[in-house]
């Protein structure tokens, strides 16, 4: 076991951890961040997330400037494919998971001041005097010893807060999505009226049971390139096979295969299991669906958000409630704060926070904006 110099650790390399790496190396802070998994990119590369929400306000203009409005420019540098989408009443990014993936191990590798470690796990934290001194780490069957100026939970399952106290987290219930991501499409294939069409088809065939029950609550997406389009399925975290949702594929596969422009279709990837809320901690501040509808502010904002309140539910789906028009609210520092600790802080779609204010502010734009904004707002006046 070896101890290092005192830096940032963040535990995560999602959206919010990235961020918060980034907004530390530009302060010249040393940072390690520790990833679970052997690659970056949390969900969006994960569970082949497309459609970026949270970045930009009803209007389609960037809510939060900084590192978010770089990634979209990044992004769009990147591929031509990367741009702004309109759905409903809310904007997008539209992007490759695959480029998404690149564009930010480029970004990362422009730091030095950043280490990267991967299939690495927090064992233990030291804290002493209201202050967490050091973790010890697991990373390739060997233990190591870190020492911490501050440490951030972005794994979004609020595992450090777990081992330090179980009962500062609230499990989530909400449904969890998996995307499977279909080629050999014949573009224009889901256009209006068509892709409406072919999904009352299928959720007529799983009402008849001519497919399975998984796809009664399908949606479909066009993709990012022309000849792809995205299988959106909606389950409960807790009963997911994945072995079964593969032969549930091949069967929808299969029957959608007879409807014109999709002859050729072939799955090209399946997803991670996208889990929307893994838990949520208890700070010393719970953010609310009131403060959302309020547009609230606070005098310890950390960005602000206007996504709607997109809660899935376990046992009716989906729920969009539209925030009132040129309306946002702003996310404070003490949502991200865990109590009685000056050094630890919780950030991304587990922060304190009502699980209905959580379904708004969990997407990839807010969880940007929240890691820089909490890195600037504690190491500022540093």
């Amino acid at each position: 076991m070896s101890a290092l110099s005192p830096a940032l650790v963040i535990a995560g390399a999602g959206a919010t951890g990235l961020a918060c790496a980034l907004a530390a190396a530009r302060q010249n802070i040393p940072v390690l961040l520790l990833e679970q998994s052997a690659q970056l990119g949390g969900t969006v590369t994960g569970a082949l997330i497309h459609t970026l929400g949270g970045f930009f306000d009803d209007r389609g203009d960037i809510l939060n400037p900084g590192l978010s409005a770089e990634l979209i420019d990044r992004l769009v540098e990147a591929s031509p494919f990367s741009c702004k989408r309109r759905i409903g009443k809310t904007w997008v990014l539209n992007v490759d998971p695959a480029i998404y993936q690149q564009v930010i191990s480029d970004w990362l590798n422009e730091y030095p001041s950043i280490k990267v470690c991967y299939q690495t796990r927090i064992n233990h934290v030291a804290i002493n005097a209201s202050r967490i001194d050091a973790v010890t780490v697991t990373c390739n069957g060997q233990s190591r010893k870190l020492n911490t100026l501050a440490v951030i939970d972005a794994t979004g399952r609020a595992d450090i807060v777990r081992s330090i106290d179980s009962r500062l987290v609230t499990e989530g219930s909400a449904l969890a999505g998996l995307i499977v991501q279909l080629g050999g499409i014949s573009p224009g294939a889901l256009d209006f009226p068509k892709g409406l069409a072919l999904l009352r088809h299928i959720r007529k065939a799983a009402e008849n049971h001519e497919l399975p029950p998984e796809c009664a609550t399908l949606w479909l997406d066009s993709g990012v390139h022309p000849e792809e389009i995205y299988l959106k399925f909606n389950l409960s975290a807790k009963s997911y096979d994945r072995e079964h949702m593969i032969a549930v594929t091949q069967q929808l596969l299969a029957f959608i295969q007879a409807w014109p422009g999709f002859a050729k279709a072939f799955v090209r990837c399946h997803s991670q299991l996208g889990i929307r809320d893994e838990g949520r901690v208890h700070g010393d501040y719970t953010l609310t669906e009131a403060d959302l509808k309020q547009g609230r502010h606070f005098d310890d904002a950390v960005c602000r958000a206007a996504w709607p309140i997109e809660y899935w539910h376990p046992e009716h789906g989906v729920s969009l409630d539209y925030l009132p028009t040129g309306h946002s609210y702003e996310i404070p520092l003490s949502a991200l704060k865990v109590g009685g600790l000056t050094n630890f802080f919780v950030a991304g779609k587990c922060f304190s926070a009502e699980p209905r204010a959580q379904a708004s502010a969990r997407v990839v734009g807010s969880c940007w904006a929240m890691g820089e904004g909490l890195v600037n707002a504690h190491f500022g006046d540093s």
